[in-house]
């Protein structure tokens, strides 16, 4: 008897040393629910005020552009892939990243911006990363539509690496309006180092995606590793100098 009276108080014993903890558990899932919602709302607000009516327009020209090479046969194979989806998603980040600081400073808000946030990534991010998810969801959706067509390409590569590509000139061109008053002539800055870059000085799709051995001899290929760290390691200089920028108020006050 006394076993059985022993046994019920160890687990009503357990039973009150869980209760605090599931209570716990629970209100640290309920703050992150609302985390997320919080998030959520935030980039759906600035996905509006930053994309506005550019998405639907540069959603339908990828779309048009899709339709034309597939009935038109215009790709038959990765390289010529490669860059279709590399030259649409740059042009497309640099039309949507060229107006995302000028476009505030014009309606006389990036001052209060500015003086109210309590980071300079947290402001950078806020216009930014609607833009990436934009073009994310661009890329993926050709990418997805272009190897059910044709097929015999790594998928996977094929989304990010030209998508690496835009997004560091995306961020050269949001570098490019803190410097350039005209918000198109930092678009077209941006885009033009990246059409001389591309032409002039190295081939990407042999530089980060494919080597091609009938091109480059044993010796002489490129490390594909390398150049693609090389691409994280200037986007993140260029983010940084955007911050920085970001955090000389003087230079917006004007």
């Amino acid at each position: 008897m006394s076993a059985v009276v022993e046994s019920k108080e160890d687990q009503a014993g357990n039973g009150a040393t869980g209760m605090p903890a599931a209570g716990a558990w629970r209100r640290g899932a309920l703050r992150l629910r609302r985390k997320t919602a919080d998030v959520a709302a935030l980039l759906w607000f600035s996905s509006r005020l930053t994309l506005g009516f550019q998405a639907p327009v540069l959603a339908a020209i990828a779309a048009g552009l899709f339709v034309y090479c597939a009935f038109g046969q215009k790709i038959t194979g990765p390289e010529p892939l490669f860059r279709l989806l590399a030259t649409i998603e740059t042009v497309f980040f640099a039309i949507l990243s060229m107006g995302l600081l000028p476009r505030e400073k014009e309606g006389k808000t990036l001052e209060l911006l500015l003086v109210c946030a309590r980071s300079r990534h947290g402001l950078l991010l806020q216009k930014f990363v609607p833009v990436c998810l934009f073009v994310a969801v661009v890329a993926l959706g050709l990418t997805t539509a272009f190897y059910g067509l044709l097929g015999g390409f790594a998928w996977w590569k094929m989304v990010w690496i030209p998508y690496g590509l835009a997004a560091t000139v995306g961020i050269l061109t949001v570098v490019l309006t803190t410097y350039v008053r005209n918000q198109f002539g930092a678009g077209a800055v941006a885009l033009l180092v990246a059409v001389v870059a591309a032409t002039l000085w190295l081939d990407p799709f042999r530089t980060f995606y494919d080597v091609g051995f009938e091109r480059f001899p044993m010796r002489g290929r490129p490390n594909l590793t390398m150049n693609r760290l090389m691409v994280g390691v200037v986007f993140w200089f260029l983010y940084d100098h955007a911050v920085r920028r970001l955090r000389r108020v003087e230079l917006w006050m004007r």
